[in-house]
C-alpha cells in the first residue's frame, strides 16, 4: 500500500534496506513491481529529504529520512518485512509534493 514502509532486498551494493511504497494502490495490485523510495538515517537537504516519525517503524536510526531522489522499481517479492507507514496526512503529502518537484510534474 502506498505510504507503507517495508524492508526491501535491493541488489548489491544496497542490500536489505527500509523503503516507502510510492506507487498507487490500484497499480500495486495489478503489476509485479512497485516504486519505492529509500529511507536513510542521513539527513539531507530539505528540498529532497523528509524526516519521518516512529509510525514508520524504522528504529535502526536515531532519526529517519525519506530521500525522494532515490527512486527504485522493485519486484514485490523483494519486500520482505512490513515496518509501518508514513503519517498519511502530513508525511505522505510532503513526500508526494517533493517527488513532483524533483521530477518536474
Amino acid at each position: 500500500m502506498r505510504g507503507e514502509v517495508w524492508d526491501v532486498v535491493f541488489p548489491a551494493p544496497i542490500g536489505r534496506h527500509p523503503a516507502v511504497v510510492l506507487s498507487i494502490n490500484r497499480m500495486n495490485s495489478q503489476i509485479g513491481s512497485v516504486a519505492v523510495l529509500l529511507v536513510t538515517g542521513t539527513k539531507g537537504p530539505p528540498e529532497t529529504y523528509i524526516s519521518i516519525g516512529p509510525e514508520a517503524g524504522v528504529a535502526m536510526y536515531d532519526e529517519s529520512f525519506v530521500n525522494v531522489t532515490d527512486i527504485h522499481s522493485v519486484d514485490k517479492q523483494r519486500a520482505r518485512k512490513y515496518r509501518g507507514r508514513l503519517d498519511p496526512p502530513s508525511e505522505l503529502t510532503r513526500v508526494e509534493g517533493l517527488v513532483r518537484t524533483y521530477l518536474g510534474l
